[in-house]
């Protein structure tokens, strides 16, 4: 028995004491008890069969549709449980024995609605929101931007997963291509995560990417999914082959993809680096992230850095630097640093302006703005989907426009009204 087996059996004992109870129920109901009882007999023993094949599947020896069909039939197994929990717990109170009749209509009428409404939510989370694009404007000042820089507009997307849309979607990549066209960006920067699995992913939406373009072009970085480490590859040539395929193709894009590397973006005289560095969360991948190498011959105080690093939780941990001598952290070597991979979890509710996420319980940096300081992170919640497919609530793709603002100091004019100098 593999270690996979532990949590679905206790997951179906659980789900077999709700069933049972609910046909109970439903077999002592005074409108069609056969009818309501078997159609609920018939279902759960559906869920059970595709559940125990769903989780049966080697998921990582798979081809990319089967590795695609697993993620469906999960989650459309829960779509159907999370709806009879939330209703049970509803009901279940409102059918004790001391309960009165109008108490257990009410109930019975509040439990229904509910389920059928989260059904609902849970299945626009499937068709409707992954395939809204939000695009979010950002405006960020910054006291050492050079003048000739102020307006820069950087835009920003990342975590495109394109095995999850396993060779079709591609009207919806075309449509996320030309909303960040339309933005008119000076620079274009997809912060990692290209795939999920394997480099083949993306060759449907190859073309398609090769044409965004901006004033200083797009920059990228590797995530820990483009690396391979989600398949189980029969050697170590075979996996180091498909990551070599998977960055000659971004090159083919037109894309520049900074492994541990920088590029000088110039204006008149003035300049900022873009550093990306590779991702560094260690265990159970390698460390990846080399900041000797990021930052050689670009490491001046006075520089204005553009760090693109996946994983925002490093900002402020402290990592090795210049040969392990000294430690410093990330938010301190870049006065913006850009990130994604948290997804938001693909679940968020937007609440009176404030974003709530069950991401933040794993990651304090997992989507919009921090600040540390002069320095900043932006963590975009990205495109695509890993694990379920579908995004949940205000987790819209996000294409990320960023503003680049030189802050000076503030004059009044004539009036008395403040202006910036």
């Amino acid at each position: 028995m593999t270690i996979q087996w532990f949590p679905l059996i206790t997951l179906l004992v659980v789900n077999f004491g709700l069933d049972l109870w609910l046909f109970r129920k439903l077999r002592r109901d005074k409108k069609w008890p056969r009818l309501k009882s078997g159609v609920h007999a018939v279902l759960s023993l559906v869920l059970l069969a595709m559940m125990v094949v769903a989780i049966s599947i080697p998921r990582r020896t798979c081809e990319n549709s089967t590795f695609v069909a697993v993620m469906w039939m999960l989650y459309l197994y829960y779509t159907f449980y999370v709806p009879r929990y939330l209703a049970a717990l509803v009901w279940m109170p409102t059918h004790l024995k001391k309960s009165g009749k109008l108490t257990r209509k009410i109930g019975g009428i509040v439990a229904t609605t509910l389920g059928v409404l989260v059904f609902i939510y849970m299945w626009l989370g499937l068709f409707v929101i992954p395939y809204h694009v939000k695009v979010e404007h950002v405006e960020m000042e910054f006291e050492n931007l050079p003048q000739e820089f102020d307006g820069y507009r950087i835009v920003q997307f990342s975590d495109t997963h394109l095995g999850t849309y396993n060779g079709g979607k591609t009207e919806f990549i075309q449509e996320f291509v030309d909303s960040i066209n339309a933005l008119n960006p000076d620079l274009i920067c997809f912060t990692g995560d290209l795939v999920s699995r394997r480099s083949d992913e993306a060759l449907p939406y190859k073309e398609i990417l090769s044409k965004l373009h901006a004033r200083d072009g797009v920059v990228s970085i590797l995530g820990n999914h483009d690396d391979g480490h989600y398949f189980d590859w029969p050697s170590d040539e075979a996996r180091n082959a498909d990551l070599k395929a998977l960055i000659e193709m971004q090159k083919e894009m037109g894309w520049k993809l900074l492994i541990n590397d920088n590029i000088i973006l110039k204006r008149d005289s003035s300049e900022i680096a873009v550093v990306g560095t590779n991702y560094f969360n260690g265990w159970p991948f390698p460390r990846w992230g080399n900041l000797d190498t990021a930052y050689v011959d670009y490491d001046r105080s006075d520089r204005f850095v553009l760090l693109l690093q996946h994983a925002p939780k490093q900002w402020k941990l402290d990592w090795s630097y210049q040969r392990r001598i000294t430690m410093v952290r990330l938010c301190d070597k870049a006065d913006l640093m850009l990130s994604g991979h948290t997804h938001a979890m693909q679940c968020m509710a937007t609440l009176f302006g404030h974003k709530f996420s069950p991401a933040w319980f794993n990651n304090e940096f997992w989507g919009g703005l921090y600040t540390e300081g002069d320095h900043k992170l932006y963590v975009n919640i990205g495109v695509g989907m890993v694990g379920m497919p579908a995004r949940l609530g205000t987790a819209y793709p996000e294409i990320t426009l960023i503003t680049l603002k030189k802050r000076g100091e503030c004059i009044a004019d004539e009036h008395g009204n403040k202006i910036r100098d």
